[in-house]
C-alpha cells in the first residue's frame, strides 16, 4: 500500500509540473489585465512599478475609505465605498483602475483589485508551426511558440521568463491569455492575451498580441513604517492532491507522521468552504475562491486552493501542497455504472435494418476503469454493422458515453427479444481487490418483424360458362370474380392490408373501377365478384393493379395486366361456294344422278359421250350405242318419274279442294273458274 501512495505521490508530482493544454474560445478581447485580492491596511500601498495605491483614511464605520494614488501625472486622491471603483489620472486616459472590493473591518483591512487597460502590442502577425515571437525590449522575456494548426485551431506554447510553460489551444476568432506571476502571491491576469485572427491546416496563422498599458512585473506591498514588503520564512511545499473531492469526504495527508485531514464542507459557483483537522482537532474552516492562489492553512504546513466546483454534484477540484515526503491516501470511490439500450422503431420489415442504440453511463462518485460494453444478438438477426463491442479506458464519474450504435437485420418474422447489454469495468475499490465488476442493462424485447406474402391474383368471368375469355351480346350482363392467393407463411406477421384492386375498362363496358379486397395473410385466398354490363361491341380486356399496404402501413402497388377478356363482337357467316367433285368409283352414279335432274340432258350427254369416247381404247359403236341407249333410257325414266310426281302432287291438291267444304256455301265463279284452268292444266 506504501508503494501504491507513493507512485501515486509521484504522479501528482509529475503531472502538477507538466504544463496543461486550455483550449480556449472567447471572441473578445478582455478589457484590462488585473491583480486581484490585495490586502492593504491602514497607511499600507500596493506599488506597480511607477505607480502607489495607498490605503490613507477611513470613516468611523468603515464604510468610506480614501486613497491616494501617486503616478506620473502626480497624486490624486479618491474616495469609496465597497464595490466602487476609481481610476487614475482620469477616464479617458487610462493607466489604472483600482476596485474596493472588500472591506474588512474586523481586521481593519482592505481588499482591492488594480486592473490596467489591453492594448494591442503587436498586430497580424503571421506565424508558421515552428516559428517563434518575443516580445520587444523592455517588457519580460516572454516567447510565444505555435506548435501546430488546423482549418479551426492553433496550438500556442507560451514560455515565461521564470520557467514556467502554459499551452493555449485557440479557435480561430477567438483568443486567450496567459497570467504573469508576481512573487509567491499575486499574479497579473490576461498580462498577454493572444487573439487568433486566421488559421489554415497548412499555412500560417494570423494573430494579435495584447499586453496591459502598465505593463511592468515590478510589484510589491509596502507596510506602514516599511519600504518594502516584509519577508517571511516559508516552509517548501509541493503539489501532491490536484483531483475531485465530494461533500463530506475526507482526504488524508501524512507530514511527518502525523495525518491532517481535508474535508469538503460545501461547493458553490465561486468558492468553496474546507475544514482542515490534525487527527481529530480541527484546525478551523476556510473559504477558498475558485482560481485564487494557495492559501496557508492555519496550525498545519499545507496550502489549499481550488481549481473548479461543481455544486451540482457537489465536489470541486482541491490542490493541496504539503512538504516534499508528505503522503496522500487516496480516497476509494465505487462507481455505479448503467446501461441501457433501445431501438426506435420497434417495428419492423423484413429486409430493413434494425438500429440499435445503447447507452452507458456512470452515476456514481468513482470512476470506472478498462470498461468493455458487449451488444446483444439473437440467433434469427445478422449483424450489419462492424462493431459489436466497445472498449474505454476511463468513465468517470457522472459521466455518459456517446451513443453506441449498431445494425441488425432480421433473417424471419415474428417477435422477438434481443437481449441484455453486458458491461464489465473496474473501479477504485476493485482495483483493490483485482475482481472485475460486471453489470446488465434491462433486456430489449417487443421487436417484432414483418413480412409481405406473395400474392396471386387470377380472374374468371361467366357468362354460361367460367373462363379467362368469354362471349357476350350488347345488353349482357357479365360476373367476373378475381380470387387473391397468399403464399404460406405466418398469418400473423405475414400479411397485406386495404387491398384494392383498381380496374382499368374500357368505355364498351360498365362496372366499378374500384373492388375492396381488405386484409389477406398468408395462406389465405379471397374471392370477389364484380358485375359488368356490356354497352357495345368490342373486344374487351379487364386489366387490373392491386393497390395494398404492408402491415406497417407502407403503401405498395402490384401490376397484373390484362386478367379477362370479353368478347361482344356478333359472328359474320361468310357463304363461298366449294366446287366437289366425286371420286372415280362415284362418277357413273353421279353422272346419272345429274342426267336425270336435268329437264334437257341430251347435249351434257353428248359431251360426256365424246370425252368417254377418247378413253376407249377400240371403239365399239354397238357398245356405245348400248351405252347412249341405257342413257337415253335412264333420262327418259327419270323425267317420267318428275312427271308422275309432279301430277300426284297436283291430284292431291285438287282433291283437298273438292272436299274442304262439305255443305257449305256455293262456290264462286271465280274458284270454278280457277278449278276448271287447273284441271286443263292436268
Amino acid at each position: 500500500m506504501k508503494k501504491a501512495a507513493a507512485l501515486i505521490l509521484l504522479g501528482l508530482m509529475i503531472f502538477s509540473f507538466a504544463p496543461m493544454a486550455h483550449l480556449v474560445k472567447s471572441a473578445t478581447v478582455p478589457e484590462y489585465a488585473s491583480i486581484t485580492g490585495i490586502s492593504l491596511g491602514l497607511k499600507d500601498k500596493a506599488v506597480l512599478g511607477p505607480f502607489e495605491v495607498q490605503f490613507i483614511d477611513v470613516d468611523m464605520y468603515w464604510s468610506r475609505l480614501s486613497f491616494q494614488v501617486n503616478g506620473p501625472d502626480g497624486p490624486k486622491l479618491y474616495v469609496v465605498g465597497q464595490g466602487e471603483s476609481f481610476v487614475y489620472p482620469a477616464a479617458d486616459n487610462q493607466y489604472l483602475n483600482i476596485t474596493l472590493t472588500w472591506i474588512r473591518s474586523d481586521t481593519k483591512t482592505a481588499l482591492i483589485e488594480i486592473q490596467s487597460p489591453l492594448q494591442k502590442l503587436l498586430s497580424g502577425q503571421k506565424l508558421n508551426v515552428g516559428d517563434t515571437i518575443n516580445l520587444p525590449e523592455g517588457f519580460p522575456q516572454i516567447s510565444i511558440k505555435l506548435t501546430s494548426t488546423s482549418d479551426t485551431q492553433a496550438t500556442f506554447l507560451v514560455t515565461l521568463p521564470y520557467g514556467e510553460t502554459q499551452t493555449l489551444v485557440i479557435t480561430e476568432g477567438s483568443g486567450g491569455s496567459v497570467r504573469y506571476k508576481l512573487g509567491d502571491v499575486y499574479s497579473y491576469s490576461n498580462y498577454v492575451y493572444i487573439h487568433l485572427l486566421n488559421t489554415t491546416s497548412d499555412g500560417p496563422a494570423t494573430v494579435d498580441i495584447y499586453v496591459p498599458k502598465v505593463a511592468s512585473t515590478d510589484f510589491k506591498i509596502v507596510r506602514e513604517g516599511e519600504e518594502e514588503t516584509a519577508p517571511t520564512t516559508t516552509v517548501e511545499t509541493v503539489l501532491v492532491y490536484n483531483d475531485l473531492l465530494y461533500v463530506n469526504e475526507k482526504l488524508p495527508i501524512t507530514v511527518d507522521n502525523v495525518t491532517y485531514y481535508v474535508k469538503l464542507i460545501s461547493a458553490t459557483r465561486g468558492a468553496i468552504t474546507v475544514e482542515v483537522f490534525k487527527g481529530d482537532q480541527s484546525l478551523g474552516s476556510m473559504i477558498l475562491e475558485i482560481g485564487d492562489f494557495p492559501k496557508d492553512v492555519p496550525n498545519a504546513p499545507l496550502k489549499l486552493s481550488v481549481q473548479s466546483a461543481e455544486p451540482d454534484y457537489k465536489r470541486a477540484i482541491i490542490r493541496v501542497y504539503a512538504p516534499i515526503g508528505a503522503q496522500v491516501t487516496p480516497i476509494l470511490r465505487q462507481a455505479n455504472v448503467i446501461a441501457m439500450i433501445d431501438a426506435v422503431p420497434k417495428e419492423i420489415m423484413l429486409g430493413d435494418n434494425l438500429v440499435v442504440a445503447i447507452n452507458v453511463e456512470n452515476l456514481g462518485r468513482g470512476d470506472a476503469y478498462d470498461v468493455s460494453v458487449a451488444a446483444p444478438i439473437p440467433n434469427d438477426f445478422e449483424l450489419v454493422s462492424m462493431t459489436k463491442t466497445w472498449a474505454f479506458e476511463t468513465l468517470p464519474a457522472f459521466t455518459k458515453m456517446p451513443a453506441l450504435i449498431y445494425v441488425l437485420k432480421p433473417t424471419k418474422v415474428g417477435e422477438f427479444d434481443i437481449g441484455k447489454v453486458i458491461v464489465t469495468f473496474y473501479d477504485d475499490k476493485s482495483l483493490e481487490t483485482g475482481q472485475e465488476r460486471v453489470i446488465y442493462s434491462q433486456p430489449l424485447t417487443g421487436i417484432k418483424v414483418y413480412g409481405i406474402p406473395a400474392i396471386d391474383v387470377t380472374a374468371q368471368a361467366y357468362n354460361g360458362t367460367w373462363g379467362s375469355y368469354v362471349t357476350a351480346n350488347v345488353g349482357d350482363n357479365v360476373t367476373v370474380r378475381f380470387i387473391l392467393t397468399a403464399a404460406d407463411g405466418n398469418p400473423d406477421y405475414e400479411f397485406v392490408q386495404n387491398a384494392t384492386l383498381l380496374l382499368d375498362l374500357p368505355n364498351s363496358v360498365d362496372g366499378p373501377t374500384a373492388v375492396e379486397v381488405g386484409t389477406i395473410k398468408a395462406g389465405e385466398t379471397k374471392t370477389v365478384r364484380v358485375d359488368f354490363k356490356v354497352l357495345k361491341e368490342n373486344l374487351t380486356n379487364v386489366k387490373a393493379v392491386l393497390v395494398y399496404a404492408d402491415p406497417l402501413g407502407n403503401e405498395h402497388q402490384l401490376e397484373l395486366g390484362n386478367l379477362v377478356t370479353i368478347n361482344s363482337i356478333p359472328p359474320r357467316v361468310i357463304v363461298k361456294e366449294v366446287p366437289v367433285y366425286p371420286g372415280p368409283e362415284e362418277l357413273p352414279k353421279y353422272i346419272n344422278q345429274t342426267l336425270a335432274n336435268m329437264s334437257d340432258p341430251a347435249p351434257v350427254a353428248k359431251e360426256i359421250s365424246a370425252v368417254v369416247e377418247k378413253y376407249n381404247p377400240t371403239t365399239n359403236y354397238w357398245k356405245v350405242l348400248g351405252i347412249l341407249f341405257l342413257i337415253l333410257a335412264l333420262v327418259f325414266g327419270g323425267l317420267t318419274y318428275k312427271y308422275w310426281d309432279e301430277s300426284e302432287k297436283l291430284r292431291e291438291k285438287l282433291e283437298r279442294k273438292k272436299h274442304r267444304r262439305p255443305g257449305g256455301l256455293p262456290k264462286k265463279a271465280e274458284e270454278e273458274e280457277r278449278e276448271s284452268s287447273e284441271m286443263v292444266e292436268l
